[in-house]
């Protein structure tokens, strides 16, 4: 007779609780659409995900290459991220009734495509992610950035109120759709200009997942 025999069935499960890691963070949001086999690292273990799989605080986004996904939090802000890219859900909270928010989330490489919900229409939102080499805070908008081009960051607004871009050295505030600014390791935010039509094309196709833009009027958008 083995030693798990000797425990009754409700002792039995009562053991399999304990000893299922439980998952501390908070829900924030859920996977929409994937490309590849993207993964999360959740609690120093790293798993595949698959479209409407839940995502949580401190989970950490990776895309091998080929691999992209689409994300959406629960004010509806949506992410979707290049392939070759770790990104990190480090803080998110937002409260619908109080209007307020505090949203901070880190990409360590690659690019993404952010199109704020709820929170970008709050009087005071705050939202940034953080980079190697700058913090980028928008007021309500569809922005895009990343270190694929080249090994500084490149930043730009697709449309919206704005997006500021800062660190040490210095900051800047884009203002108009198509505007870019870029940011080389211990620089300050190079002065804002327009991006040429083929960049922008690169950007987006970069970001973008091949089923998303037949998809983008189906239900499966609504959190």
């Amino acid at each position: 007779m083995s030693r798990l025999s000797k425990f009754s069935p409700l002792v039995l499960i009562l053991l399999c609780f304990l000893t299922t890691p439980a998952v501390a963070s908070n829900e924030i949001g859920k996977v929409v659409l994937i490309q590849g086999k993207p993964l999360v690292e959740r609690q120093n273990q790293h798993l595949f995900i698959k479209r409407n799989d839940p995502l949580f605080t401190e989970d950490v986004l990776i895309t091998p290459v080929g691999s992209k996904i689409l994300i959406k939090l629960e004010d509806k802000t949506t992410i979707s991220l290049a392939e070759n890219t770790q990104f990190e859900l480090s803080k998110y909270q937002f409260d619908k009734k109080a209007q307020t928010s505090d949203v901070s989330f880190k990409m360590l490489k690659g690019a993404f495509r952010t199109l704020t919900g709820s929170i970008g229409k709050q009087k005071q939102p705050k939202f940034e992610i953080h980079t190697p080499v700058a913090t980028i805070g928008v007021r309500g908008t569809e922005f895009w950035g990343g270190m694929i081009f080249s090994d500084a960051l490149d930043v730009t607004m697709l449309e919206g109120k704005g997006v500021y871009i800062k660190n040490k050295h210095g900051q800047v505030e884009i203002t108009r759709p198509g505007d870019g600014t870029m940011v080389s390791k211990g620089m300050k935010p190079s002065e804002v200009s327009m991006w040429s039509e083929e960049k922008l094309k690169k950007a987006a196709a970069a970001t973008e997942l091949k089923q998303q833009r037949q998809n983008e009027s189906e239900d499966y958008l609504n959190y």
